[in-house]
């Protein structure tokens, strides 16, 4: 199961940091599933202080709002945006407090949390949807690859998704955070090469198929 999930996890970091801006809107919903069933698992491990996926209500609960986030991605692109960035700040608020020692597991799960929805506010109040995407995605796309590759190198187990163990093991070993640092400014470099092929909707909160214009416009 670990090598399964670890195997998902590098697959679909790597997709969200490098497939570029041009793919993202096509990836949307199957994201947002993602997204939601590893937050909506972890929640439930962080409550009931249980392992990721250790019992049938983590799944269940997973499932249930993976497949939320899927629609609500597909109906409201833009949710897809917030979500990113708060994913990203989550990543960031961690890594920053695993760095300085913090490792209370429902300490980093607070403060991922505060951080989530400091940047999904900004995310809100920024007009630059497209560099939120590219910065955000390349930023939470890089860790979520690393993580997998250590569950597929058993060095990461599931039950310690969602606590912060990640980033211990992150800060174990400084080759990690250099991957993760340039994980990241390769996608954010490749994403900004797709920006003139890439097309938006002309609404933020419309449906991914509804009439577009081109990325650079929606950034001007």
């Amino acid at each position: 199961m670990d090598f399964l999930i670890g195997l998902l996890g590098l697959i679909a970091g790597a997709a969200i940091a490098l497939a570029g801006l041009r793919y993202f809107f096509i990836l949307l919903p199957i994201g947002g599933f993602i997204v939601g069933f590893f937050a909506g698992a972890a929640g439930i491990s962080a409550i009931f202080d249980d392992g990721f996926l250790a019992t049938s209500l983590g799944l269940l609960v997973g499932v249930l709002v993976g497949l939320l986030f899927a629609l609500i991605s597909y109906f409201y692109w833009y949710f897809s945006v917030v979500l990113l960035a708060a994913m990203a700040g989550s990543v960031l608020g961690t890594s920053l407090f695993a760095w300085i020692g913090i490792d209370a597991d429902w300490l980093l799960f607070l403060v991922g949390l505060a951080f989530a929805v400091v940047f999904a506010i900004g995310s809100l109040l920024l007009n630059l949807p497209v560099y939120l995407v590219i910065v955000s995605s390349a930023l939470a796309g890089s860790a979520i690859a690393i993580g997998g590759a250590l569950m597929v190198f058993n060095q990461f187990d599931r039950e310690e998704i969602g606590t912060g163990a990640l980033w211990e093991r992150i800060d174990e070993h400084w080759y990690l955070w250099l991957i993760w640092i340039v994980v990241a400014g390769i996608g954010i470099a490749i994403q900004m090469l797709t920006v003139a092929m890439s097309q938006i909707p002309e609404e933020k909160w419309a449906a991914i198929n509804s009439p577009t214009v081109p990325a650079e416009t929606a950034t001007a």
